[in-house]
């Protein structure tokens, strides 16, 4: 038995629409050109800008521990929902441009980094995991550790 011409087009017109009404609706939906809302939590400007620096060691059994030195900021253990915009939280750990962490203090061991140079990056996130916004911007530091081959590996 043969599909009609309507029954066939149907499911194509309705994700057309949808798709139109996307491109139509999408411009408007940032129209304050501030950073999204889900994404940034923008720290009122009455308050310091927290600061944040990372250095790298290697500890005796060949995990790397990073050391984050934060000012202006408070590192807390509670997640909430819907977060204050304050400088209190926790920070995420990527490396060359993967979440490994989240860091709950200013002590963290990301454990054995193959041979080779990473790029480690700490971005502080409020309480609901929004990236912090200070006045130049998202609030993050990022370092380089070169981890050297050893012996003839390949």
């Amino acid at each position: 038995m043969k599909r009609s011409t309507l029954s066939r087009i149907t499911p194509i017109a309705i994700v057309a629409g949808l798709l139109a009404s996307l491109a139509v609706g999408a411009p408007s939906y940032n129209t304050s050109h501030t950073a999204p809302r889900a994404v940034f939590l923008s720290l009122p400007t009455d308050l310091p800008t927290p600061q944040v620096g990372m250095t790298a060691r290697q500890d005796p059994s060949g995990n790397w521990v990073l050391q984050l030195d934060t000012r202006a900021f408070q590192f807390v253990e509670l997640c909430v929902p819907d977060a204050d915009a304050l400088p209190i939280g926790h920070a995420h750990i990527i490396r060359d441009g993967v979440k490994i962490a989240a860091a709950y203090q200013p002590v963290i061991d990301i454990g054995r980094l193959p041979p080779g140079q990473h790029r480690i990056t700490a971005i502080l996130r409020g309480q609901d995991h929004r990236a912090l916004l200070g006045a130049d911007g998202l609030i993050s530091t990022e370092i380089v550790i070169d981890v050297p081959r050893l012996g003839n590996q390949i």
